[in-house]
């Protein structure tokens, strides 16, 4: 598996932050690269950075990103609601303090 990862500080936090390139994210959350660029077309899922690596930019995400993916799924595949339908649901969910 090519997983490569990066850490970056948090602005706010001064934390370490673990990234993990797009192919990395598909395979932690179990989703196709096709099925990721319709969520990111939705603006469901948001690269946190884009690098900018010598072969061209990829975007690179974090651990929030994982969250979503795993929200995305269930919402879809267990629950039967569609792409509009989880962009409320998601953006409810923000709202609301953890």
């Amino acid at each position: 598996m090519a997983r490569r990862t990066t850490q970056s500080r948090g602005a706010r936090t001064g934390r370490l932050i673990t990234l993990v390139s797009r192919r990395a994210l598909c395979v932690l959350g179990g989703v196709s690269e096709r099925r990721l660029e319709v969520w990111e077309r939705e603006e469901l899922i948001v690269p946190v950075v884009v690098s900018s690596a010598d072969e061209g930019a990829e975007p690179l995400y974090d651990r929030v990103a994982l969250r979503r993916i795993r929200v995305i799924r269930t919402l879809e595949e267990e629950l039967d609601v569609n792409l509009p339908g989880i962009g409320v649901i998601l953006n409810l969910l923000e709202q609301f303090p953890r």
